[in-house]
């Protein structure tokens, strides 16, 4: 294998990328694929890092949500081949651990092992085969890139429970989670959803694909909801939802707070409501779902939802995140 030279950005403080340039080995793991990465979302996690409300040592590549064509594979990879189109699932399961041995393998004992040599805002990974699934042809490759948010929205709705007929739901919070977990609800289900944003541009763009099936929440407007789904990433978000929650609702936490944990409100005891907290996209089936979506459901108007920007941006990307109107910031490595 020829050595090649990897484009990585990394986290080197807290607000400050830069963009590295490492020899690729010419040596590959038996069991890992080579992938020349195309497209990866920008997570609210990544933006966190970015921030400093997570300090796990300096510099850090970040990136999760990324796809990609396989260049060279391992001696032992059987299931890919080169020029198999891929989403990385980032959560590592051992298979074999009581949590894996019981359906929840987001929370396997081995988690932290990190069977890669970096994230996705690269060139380039050399990854362990097991956190692939090849994609379906997709209209636009970028496709790739929303199928591990969207498994993780796909969980929080299996969580939920919920039925769009018989039940008022809320969205808070239309970021990239939010906005997903609007489409999948409307997607694969009939009926309407309340949405909510601080900021409308995100919810105007919304409605606008779904006119007659999305509700805006006014905020003067007192109604509860008997499921709510909180995505906006802040303690405050996840007041409003205990806010918003009916007596014997439930919340579906997708947030990860990470600077500013939320404390219990003192009177939601007495709505005796159900709180689940979305770690992750659960055992993973979601993953192979969330391709299957996309594929079927995800038309191109859809994409004015989108923002790209070339990896050389990452570091304006993240510092102009709060506006840049996009529901959703993708990196390009095109």
């Amino acid at each position: 294998m020829p050595a090649q030279s990897n484009g990585v950005a990394r986290l080197i403080s807290p607000r400050r990328l830069i963009l590295t340039r490492d020899a690729l080995s010419e040596d590959l793991p038996q069991d890992f694929v080579r992938i020349r990465i195309e497209f990866c979302g920008v997570c609210g996690t990544d933006r966190s890092f970015y921030l400093g409300h997570r300090d796990e040592g300096y510099p850090i590549s970040l990136g999760h949500e990324h796809c990609g064509t396989i260049v060279a594979v391992g001696g032992q990879v059987t299931p890919y081949q080169v020029g198999d189109f891929v989403a990385i699932d980032p959560n590592f399961r051992c298979g074999s651990c009581f949590y894996c041995q019981t359906g929840a393998g987001h929370l396997c004992e081995s988690a932290a092992v990190t069977w890669y040599s970096n994230r996705g805002y690269a060139n380039f990974v050399d990854i362990k085969s097991s956190y692939l699934l090849k994609l379906p042809e997709y209209q636009s490759r970028h496709l790739g890139a929303l199928v591990e948010p969207l498994s993780v929205a796909i969980n929080a709705a299996d969580i939920s429970k919920c039925s769009l007929y018989d039940e008022d739901t809320l969205v808070l919070g239309i970021g990239g989670i939010g906005t997903l977990l609007v489409f999948n609800l409307l997607e694969t289900q009939g009926g309407e959803v309340w949405i909510y944003d601080n900021a409308h541009h995100k919810m105007a763009a919304l409605k606008d694909l779904y006119p007659s099936r999305i509700k805006i929440l006014d905020g003067s407007d007192d109604r509860v909801f008997g499921v709510v789904f909180e995505a906006t990433g802040s303690s405050d978000g996840f007041l409003h939802g205990c806010a918003r929650l009916a007596k014997l609702g439930r919340l579906i936490v997708v947030s990860r707070y990470h600077s500013d944990e939320p404390s219990i409100p003192d009177r939601l005891p007495w709505k005796q409501p159900r709180i689940y907290f979305v770690h992750v996209n659960g055992d993973g089936g979601s993953f192979t779902r969330a391709a299957a979506l996309m594929k079927r459901n995800w038309g191109p108007n859809h994409d004015h939802l989108l923002s790209f920007h070339p990896l050389g941006d990452i570091d304006r990307v993240f510092t102009e995140y709060e506006s840049i109107p996009a529901n959703k910031k993708i990196i390009s490595m095109e």
